[in-house]
């Protein structure tokens, strides 16, 4: 009968088949999903390094990690992200919750801390796994937040997670295709709607391109088609002195701008955009301009 393995010789075979297989971080990968398997954190098996593992813990193991050698993303093999210091279930009828994503929680905290508005109305269009959602309705206990989605299978994932971090009848959750759905008049519209353009999905990692929402990331176009849709109904959908922040691809920034470049009539004042980690724009703030004649 062969002595059993230890959790140090099981996660240096298990972090040599992800290596073999191309996957980046394959030590830590290979931590993470025997913490996983065992029900522990990883400092619990660098501290158990010696301890050894039964047949049953060994072949659970084995089985994640060659889901992880398929290009399977480590969340979806966990069923849960971290976002904005919360914790969300993931799988594949949603994205998985990015942090550059949070710079839109952060600009509507501010947005809302420095605004006269009492009870401000925010809206999440596309709302995926309610990460946006969810994250801003704990921030900010006096808002109203109404999440939109065009998929089911995704509000459904949503609704779990106001249930898992305390939000239960914070949000009000409605299926509908962008702004559809919506007869108010919000102060901030968020989304981080489909951006990858038809000819990046190719050269996107596996992970994403084969396993994540391929509704969710792309619009099968020049990666602006949503974000031309949302600009056009939010002017019908903002208060005069509302705000729309939309996360937009690492390379557009400059035809995003260009979306606001119009006559005199036009009802946005200039963007702005702030920049990620790497100093790359990746969220565009817009506010409506005061009423004019025009517009009432």
């Amino acid at each position: 009968m062969s002595e059993p393995i230890t959790i140090a010789e099981t996660l240096r075979r298990g972090a040599l088949r992800l290596k073999e297989s191309g996957v980046p971080n394959d030590l830590l990968d290979a931590q993470t999903l025997l913490a996983f398997a065992l029900e522990r954190d990883r400092t619990w098996l660098i501290v158990n390094y010696r301890e050894p593992l039964d047949p049953e813990q060994e072949q659970l193991f084995r089985a994640l990690i060659e889901r992880r050698a398929l290009g399977e993303p480590l969340q979806y093999i966990t069923g849960q992200q971290e976002f904005f210091g919360l914790n969300f279930e993931v799988n594949r009828a949603v994205l998985i919750p990015r942090p550059e994503s949070e710079l839109i929680v952060e600009e509507t905290i501010r947005l809302v801390g420095t605004s006269d508005w009492n009870e401000p109305l925010i809206v999440d269009v596309g709302t995926g796994s309610g990460c946006l959602a969810i994250a801003i309705a704990r921030e900010l206990p006096a808002a109203r937040v109404v999440a939109i989605d065009i998929s089911d299978a995704a509000l459904e994932v949503a609704k779990r997670n106001t249930a898992l971090n305390g939000m239960e009848g914070r949000i009000e959750f409605v299926v509908g295709d962008l702004l559809g759905p919506f007869q108010d008049q919000a102060c901030v519209i968020v989304s981080n709607p489909p951006y990858v353009t038809r000819e990046e999905m190719d050269d996107l990692q596996r992970e994403v391109r084969d396993w994540e929402p391929r509704s969710a990331l792309t619009d099968e176009a020049d990666g602006l088609s949503l974000h031309r849709r949302l600009i056009r109904e939010a002017v019908d959908h903002l208060r005069w002195d509302g705000y729309l922040i939309c996360e937009i691809g690492y390379r557009h920034a400059e035809a995003a701008r260009d979306l606001f470049v119009a006559p005199d009539s036009s009802p946005w004042e200039p963007p702005r955009f702030l920049t990620d980690l790497q100093g790359i724009e990746r969220t565009l703030v817009a506010r409506l301009r005061p009423p004019s004649p025009d517009r009432g």
